[in-house]
C-alpha cells in the first residue's frame, strides 16, 4: 500500500481526519464496525480512503475497524501518525453432519 495523504484542518480544536491513499473516485461509504468514521474500498476490497468523524487537534487517539482493514491514528502536537493493518479473514468453522441411523 502506498503512503497515505493525511488532510486535517481543525477549526476551534477538532476537525475530521481523512486519509486518502488514492486520487479516484471513491464510491459509497462504509460505516465502520467499531469507531466513528466511515470508508471506502475498491471493487476488490482494496482501501481507498477513511474519514475518522472527530477528532482533536492537540491529542487524540482513534481506531476505525472495518472487515479487511484496523486503521489506528494518534494525534499529539497537532501531529498525525497512522498505522494500517489488514486483517486476515478467518475461515468460518464447518459444522460436520451427522449420519442418522433410521431405525424402523
Amino acid at each position: 500500500m502506498k503512503k497515505g495523504k493525511v488532510f486535517f484542518h481543525p477549526i476551534e480544536g477538532s476537525a475530521s481526519l481523512t486519509i486518502s491513499w488514492s486520487s479516484g473516485p471513491k464510491g459509497d461509504a462504509v460505516e465502520a464496525r467499531k469507531g466513528a468514521g466511515v470508508g471506502f474500498f475498491s471493487d476488490k476490497g482494496d482501501l481507498l480512503c477513511v474519514i475518522f468523524d472527530e477528532v482533536q487537534s492537540d491529542a487524540d487517539h482513534q481506531i476505525l475497524e472495518f472487515d479487511r482493514y484496523h486503521i489506528e491514528i494518534s494525534i499529539k502536537n497537532s501531529r498525525v501518525v497512522h498505522t494500517v493493518t489488514q486483517l486476515t479473514p478467518t475461515p468460518g468453522l464447518r459444522k460436520r453432519r451427522s449420519k442418522r441411523k433410521q431405525t424402523i
